[in-house]
């Protein structure tokens, strides 16, 4: 009920006086259980400094969110809150997600905020190349969910045809398919709904970029593109190199040479090893591309957009072979000779 247009009726409409009395009750009781909600509504004495993050759940009543606002001392008196809410007709509008909530706001000032759904926001990067559990560690390190749990998402989710696969020793089924990316995201989304944001990202980039289409006119697999476009993403510490890698591998592919990828020799190994030696090259493991023909059972981490684009136009070369130079520069030889010398000659 709005004051003032009480106040106008009182003051210009000639009425009865049992009506204009009527009137000035009303008025009477509106000023003074607004002056009780604004008395109620003060969260000063109460609250305690600093932000809370409060995170409210979809199906959450205003007494639920009363009750929880008041357990973080954001607000003195529950029932004053949802008065608040009631007497403004907002108490349905209220909208789940998480507030970074400023104490001593009153009552008014937070169901505003959340009306409005100012939600605090989040910031979360997937360098190129990462893998399910170095993603999953990322998260949790920065404080944005459980390792544990974003790994057991992650080893059968393939809401992708081209992410499904038979192969029992493929470690994750959404390996290569969380997109690369920085992502801005609410405070409180599970473990699953961030493995869903990436993977979705991931399907959005394919179908933007032309991917998708390129591949379906070639008839390949994206998955297997995904898995050569992973180690060529590892292998390449210089983005313009990654053409000339791709055409390496694929070549190897062809003429049915091991692939012979230090990075799947990594991927074993759970860790980054700057030198591999002889006896790593001879574990047995699916993933070894030393001991395996083809491409290893899925990919090895998440390959950028330009590492996947360099297996579609891969630089048409006589090489086979390629070391890494001291700078990260790789040399490329057509013959074993030739790579054995540049091996010794880099020292």
């Amino acid at each position: 009920m709005d004051i003032e247009k009480l106040k106008e009726f009182v003051r210009t409409k000639p009425v009865q006086a049992g009506v204009g009395a009527l009137a000035l009750v009303l008025v009477a009781g509106v000023i003074a259980f607004t002056v009780y909600l604004n008395g109620q509504g003060s969260n000063k004495d109460f609250a305690v400094n600093g932000s809370r993050l409060i995170v409210v759940k979809e199906g959450m009543t205003t007494a639920d969110i009363a009750a929880l606002l008041h357990e973080k001392k954001l607000v003195k008196n529950p029932d004053a809150f949802r008065m608040e809410a009631r007497w403004k007709g907002l108490a349905t509008k209220l909208q789940a997600g998480a507030y970074q909530l400023e104490g001593g706001m009153s009552n008014a000032q937070i169901v505003d905020t959340m009306v409005k759904g100012r939600i605090k926001q989040v910031r979360f990067t997937v360098p190129e190349g990462f893998t399910v559990v170095k993603t999953a560690k990322k998260l949790e390190t920065e404080g944005l969910g459980s390792a544990d749990k974003f790994i057991a998402a992650a080893k059968n989710y393939a809401p992708y045809a081209y992410m499904q696969t038979d192969d029992a020793n493929v470690v994750f089924k959404a390996e290569g398919f969380i997109y690369p990316a920085t992502y801005d995201f609410p405070v409180g989304m599970s473990e699953e709904q961030l493995l869903k944001l990436m993977v979705d990202q991931f399907d959005k980039e394919m179908q933007a970029s032309g991917v998708s289409k390129k591949v379906a006119e070639r008839n390949l697999k994206l998955r297997d593109v995904v898995n050569m476009a992973a180690m060529v993403e590892l292998e390449a510490v210089f983005a313009e190199e990654q053409p000339r890698i791709a055409g390496v591998f694929l070549k190897r592919v062809s003429i049915g040479m091991p692939i012979q990828s230090d990075t799947t020799i990594q991927y074993i190994l759970g860790a980054q090893k700057e030198i591999i030696t002889f006896a790593d090259t001879e574990i047995k493991n699916p993933y070894n591309t030393y001991q395996n023909a083809g491409l290893p059972p899925g990919p090895i981490g998440s390959p950028s957009l330009g590492a996947i684009k360099a297996v579609l136009e891969p630089e048409q070369t006589d090489y086979l072979y390629f070391v890494a130079e001291k700078d990260g520069h790789h040399r490329f030889t057509k013959t074993y000779g030739e790579h054995l010398q540049a091996i010794k000659d880099i020292g």
